[in-house]
């Protein structure tokens, strides 16, 4: 949390009049501290931080006190392509060493690759560099770095008009503290966009240069430049993947709080909140399961009320409602929008057409009682309870295989058992695993498309796990029993979702990847939405 020290107001170092130069582009006075001799500009300590952490400026000059300059010098982009050797400053560079992919001078040649047998003039070289797949490559990466840390930018500099909006409700209640807050997110996504625009500035310069000297047929400056940016090419690249990445934006909301009128939490929020509940509905709703369709449809199973129910995710209406004579209990889209729905018992349906005709269905036999269902490639994967086995049908209901006779029998290298009553699931698309959680366990397994079972979890942090569903990233997101969301990363780490519990027991949920929005619902007449 930022403090008073970290949002002083002051313009002055040592000589009293500038301020830092990144954070001014925004109106944000920031006391300098140093002044970056190769980017030319006055910094505070931020900054200066983040300066030293990228690899593209961690080696830059930085004066500091009173080494300060009191003027700024003007400055030339060095010239990427200078012919002189970088180890024999009075020598021109003449040649190439493939093996070595080092640039060189007739003394560098003699004393250090005498033994090479691919150095080359650059004379001869150079054009046969231009006309190679190396330049091509070269010259994509650099158009394709450009054109990533031009989205970042705009990325960034969309959310932080959201931190604005975020903190607008709460300015007049909770000012100092939240100007506090605001100002230090403010500063990180600036030297953010700082960093950003920095190294376009670099790219932009390169792409000059190659323009230059493709328009003036300087092949051998042509060939210097490419082959000598090959490193920082390299450092820009995996700059995309150290600061191109959306954990530093925060999202804020308020939330009550018994100690306090509100407590400001920088966490997901709630976005909406449907009312499931029909006029034909005798019991409070119990949703087990929720689909996301195309056109902003929702379909929810409601098992209390035995009826599956369509709203509108924009307007929050109901749209279509049937009754059904069973208990619906999960559901598996399909590519091409079919649904099956399993009943807790040995049937299935299956409605062709959920998002027209609700109506309209098939039931399909199957050799179990069945909760859990995954549909892959025109296949369905069934957990059954009783013994909790695993079966392979086709959309016709046709046995292929049993998978797994009895997972309840799996264990691990302790002989510890983690599963014994499977009720839902979720599917890895990429490698058609399908991920059951087990209540009674505190577990969560995985059938891999090859039958194989394996442990993924067992916590009590989970306590009795409930609906999933698979993020980006190949976390699963699962219902806790205990009226709240939790998150359980590849590596074994379990982290909580909401920022505060639920009223309600939550059995389902559905995550939507490209809005990033989770929607939870349970033993409730209410489904919430939360942005995550």
């Amino acid at each position: 949390m930022a403090t008073a020290d970290e949002t002083d107001d002051s313009l002055s170092n040592t000589s009293g009049y500038f301020q830092c130069e990144p954070c001014s582009s925004d109106g944000q006075r920031r006391r300098v501290e140093g002044f970056c001799m190769e980017c030319n500009e006055y910094l505070c300590q931020f900054c200066l931080d983040t300066h030293r952490k990228l690899s593209m400026s961690k080696t830059h000059h930085v004066k500091r006190g009173k080494d300060i300059p009191e003027t700024k010098q003007n400055k030339q982009t060095p010239n990427p392509a200078e012919t002189n050797c970088h180890f024999h400053t009075d020598k021109q560079i003449t040649y190439f060493c493939k093996s070595h992919q080092q640039l060189c001078c007739d003394q560098c040649v003699i004393l250090g690759h005498k033994v090479c047998t691919d150095v080359k003039s650059i004379s001869d070289h150079s054009q046969e560099l231009i006309e190679s797949k190396e330049f091509k490559t070269a010259f994509e990466k650099l158009k394709s770095l450009q054109s990533v840390y031009t989205a970042k930018i705009k990325e960034v500099r969309k959310n932080l008009e959201d931190v604005d909006l975020y903190y607008h409700n709460s300015m007049e209640t909770f000012k100092a503290e939240v100007d506090k807050i605001k100002m230090a997110d403010i500063n990180k996504l600036k030297a953010i966009v700082a960093s950003y625009e920095c190294i376009l500035r670099q790219l932009i310069a390169w792409f000059d240069y190659i323009d230059t000297y493709t328009n003036n047929k300087q092949s051998k400056e042509l060939a210097v430049l490419v082959l000598g940016t090959t490193k920082s090419v390299n450092a820009i690249e995996d700059n995309v993947q150290k600061l191109c990445k959306d954990d530093s934006i925060v999202r804020y909301g308020f939330v009550p709080d018994k100690t306090s009128l509100l407590r400001l939490i920088k966490a997901p929020f709630l976005v909406k909140t449907f009312t499931v509940k029909h006029e034909r509905d005798k019991q409070i709703c119990f949703i087990s399961d929720i689909a996301l369709l195309k056109e902003n449809l929702i379909l929810v199973t409601d098992y209390n009320n035995s009826s599956l129910k369509i709203f509108n995710s924009d307007s929050t209406t109901l749209v279509s409602y049937v009754k059904l004579q069973y208990q619906p209990w999960q559901m598996s889209v399909t590519e091409k929008g079919e649904i099956y729905v399993t009943l807790g018992q040995s049937k299935i349906l299956h409605l062709n057409s959920p998002a027209t005709d609700l109506t309209t269905f098939r039931e399909i036999d199957v050799d179990g009682k069945c909760y859990a269902i995954e549909c892959l490639n025109k296949t369905l994967k069934v957990q059954c309870t009783s013994p909790a086995k695993t079966l392979e049908v086709d959309g016709d209901g046709k046995q292929v295989r049993v998978i797994n006779n009895d997972l309840s029998k799996e264990t691990t290298e302790q002989g510890e058992q983690f599963v014994s009553n499977p009720r839902w699931s979720t599917q890895d698309p990429d490698t058609g695993s399908m991920y059951v959680s087990c209540n009674e366990k505190s577990s969560i397994a995985e059938i891999t498309s090859a039958g194989q079972v394996k442990l993924f979890v067992k916590s009590v942090q989970l306590n009795s796990p409930q609906g999933l569903c698979m993020d980006n990233d190949g976390s699963i997101l699962v219902c806790r029993s205990s009226n709240n969301v939790y998150r359980v990363k590849r590596n074994g780490d379990i982290q909580s979702v909401l920022p505060q519990s639920l009223s309600f027991q939550p059995h389902a949920i559905a995550f939507d990847k490209s809005t990033k929005r989770l929607y939870v619902g349970g033993e409730s007449n209410e489904l919430r939405v939360f942005q995550v």
